[in-house]
């Protein structure tokens, strides 16, 4: 580990084929096409080497894996923020309810911990009243705050700090769960 840090090469190289498995994981429940999961973990990859994993500050291998999921899941993140590919389950849990899905739709190989987070997300969203989950799926489809303004009607600093509050209770809650 200290000799990645240093940004030794030899000992990328050996940890690289670990740091792949582990980000393909971190990055199924995204449901992402091979190209994008490819694309996700390159950049991951190659910002942990240019960083030589400096802001990683544990010392024991289960930190660093949580160090590694979740820089994957903030790469990952990002990529769908900016194309705006959200999975519609984890948008809204009315819309995947009691909803059949057809065979090879579903990967049944997401880790534990990946579904629970997913599926607390879910509940807490569900959880949320009408307004708010209205601001949430508005916002995680991507819309921009000035199109929510338009489409609800509210005041733009109304809009900007019930999301700002919204998305701060929400991670605090995943915070809570072990899921960030």
């Amino acid at each position: 580990m200290k000799r990645c840090r240093d940004g030794d090469a030899e000992a990328w190289r050996a940890l690289l084929p670990t740091f792949q498995a582990i980000g393909r994981r971190a990055l199924r429940s995204f449901r992402l096409s091979t190209a994008d999961v490819d694309d996700v973990l390159a950049d991951s990859l190659a910002s942990l080497y240019r960083s030589g994993l400096s802001q990683f500050r544990g010392e024991t291998v289960p930190q660093l894996l949580a160090f590694l999921k979740t820089v994957i899941r903030n790469r990952a993140l990002d990529a769908l923020k900016e194309g705006r590919k959200w999975p519609s389950s984890v948008l809204d849990p009315e819309e995947t309810e009691g909803a059949g899905t057809s065979p090879g739709t579903v990967d049944v190989s997401h880790s534990i911990a990946d579904e629970e987070c997913l599926e607390f997300l879910r509940q807490e969203v569900a959880r949320l009243r009408r307004e708010d989950r209205e601001l949430y799926l508005m916002k995680a489809r991507g819309l921009k705050e000035r199109e929510i303004v338009e489409q609800t009607g509210r005041p733009p600093g109304t809009v900007s700090s019930q999301i700002a509050r919204l998305l701060d209770r929400l991670r605090s809650a995943l915070r809570d769960r072990g899921c960030l």
